[in-house]
């Protein structure tokens, strides 16, 4: 059985590190592609010193997440593994992460795409995985179950799901692309199901608010909107074009201009602290 690990990095040099010595630790027949995108730390000089079998693909310091896991997919699937392993480079794997992810393949019949939980390194609460139908974080459960919206942090993709669905959209810059692989996978009649317990430790990203700067200007709000770290309007307009349809896309459009365009003591007249972050 060949599994291909992918991940990309930026300039986290001790997490990268502490991830891949968790993989290798726990799994060291994992081939790993790593996308490194323009690191100015020296990571992916102490990530070849350490772990010189680990395949490392350069970018440009442009891609970020959805791009940069892009890039190291395409690399990966050249090699036609059985098995694909998205990971977060600020995880560290449990002893057990593969016993779990492949008992729930294997429960599965090996026609799913299973997502890890992860603990709060800090809380030890779990802290991604994905959301329900009610947009509720998955929690542990002697069961399987079904994750509507994923998080990309320890996701395990068999190959039968890459030959009907493909590999992450090439579009999605830094988020989203995680979500849109899970949605797409669903509607083509693939089962996206958590693991039953978490897998890993991860660190929480805090509050994070990608579709309005408070305290800026319009202009400084309009870059940062436009920005990978921000809600891209086109991107959006794509994505919810792609999953709701076309009236869904246009008026999530208008509204990531308009809330933009409005100053602050409006928002929070309306919104309340929903943006304030």
């Amino acid at each position: 059985m060949k599994i291909a690990a992918i991940m990309t990095c930026h300039d986290r040099k001790q997490k990268t590190l502490a991830c891949l010595d968790s993989l290798f630790k726990f799994a060291p027949e994992v081939v790993v592609y790593l996308t490194d995108d323009g690191c100015s730390d020296g990571t992916p000089d102490e990530v070849y010193r350490r772990f010189p079998g680990v395949k490392i693909i350069k970018g440009d310091g442009n891609l970020f997440w959805s791009r940069g896991m892009f890039t190291a997919w395409s690399e990966a699937i050249k090699g036609e593994y059985d098995y694909y392993l998205w990971l977060n480079d600020d995880i560290e794997l449990y002893p057990d992460f593969m016993k779990e992810l492949f008992e729930c393949n294997n429960i599965a019949h090996k026609q799913a795409v299973i997502v890890g939980l992860i603990k709060d390194i800090e809380t030890g609460k779990i802290l991604y995985g994905g959301t329900d139908a009610n947009g509720k974080l998955v929690q542990e459960s002697n069961n399987l179950q079904p994750i509507y919206n994923i998080n990309g942090n320890v996701v395990l993709v068999p190959k039968c799901v890459v030959d009907k669905i493909g590999i992450i959209d090439s579009r999605y810059w830094h988020d989203i692309g995680d979500v849109d692989y899970g949605l797409m996978a669903r509607k083509a009649g693939i089962p996206v199901l958590s693991t039953r317990k978490a897998v890993a430790d991860g660190y929480s990203n805090g509050k994070l608010i990608r579709i309005r700067k408070w305290g800026t200007s319009i202009r400084e709000r309009f870059g940062i909107l436009y920005s990978p770290l921000g809600a891209n309007p086109s991107i959006h307009f794509y994505f919810i074009r792609k999953h709701e349809g076309i009236s869904h896309a246009i008026a999530m459009y208008l509204y990531l201009h308009v809330i933009n365009i409005l100053p602050d003591c409006i928002v929070k007249a309306i919104w309340g602290d929903k943006f304030v972050g």
